[in-house]
């Protein structure tokens, strides 16, 4: 059964979704993933001490539920950690860096631009 498949009635049934690889320069980890219209909605756990390193200009809204790290911009850092929610706008250049530890997981949402 594919993601978009596991939706039922608007909710999306993480728990019963596969976990695939999420491949991406120093930050490979694991995703679940749909998409629902325009939006790209994802559960992304990603390793210990993982640090993207390219920057990235697509806008991002999401929620910590496990593990800390930190959003670098060009001009600022912002520190994330569980029960936290974030907002990257598009356009604003970004990487994100894990704390050692313990494997972050958040819920992100993001536009898909056809």
């Amino acid at each position: 059964m594919n993601a978009n498949e596991l939706l039922t009635n608007g909710g999306i049934d993480f728990e019963n979704m596969e976990w695939t690889t999420w491949e991406k320069p120093g930050a490979n980890g694991r995703v679940k993933m749909c998409f629902v219209d325009n939006k790209r909605i994802r559960l992304l756990e990603l390793p210990p001490g993982f640090n993207e390193e390219n920057w990235c200009l697509r806008g991002h809204s999401g929620y910590v539920l496990q593990g800390e790290f930190t959003i670098h911009y060009k001009d600022r850092s912002v520190a994330c950690r569980p029960g936290m929610g974030f907002v990257i706008p598009d356009g604003d250049p970004h990487r994100s860096q894990g704390k050692d530890g313990e494997p972050t997981v958040v819920f992100v949402v993001d536009e898909v631009v056809s």
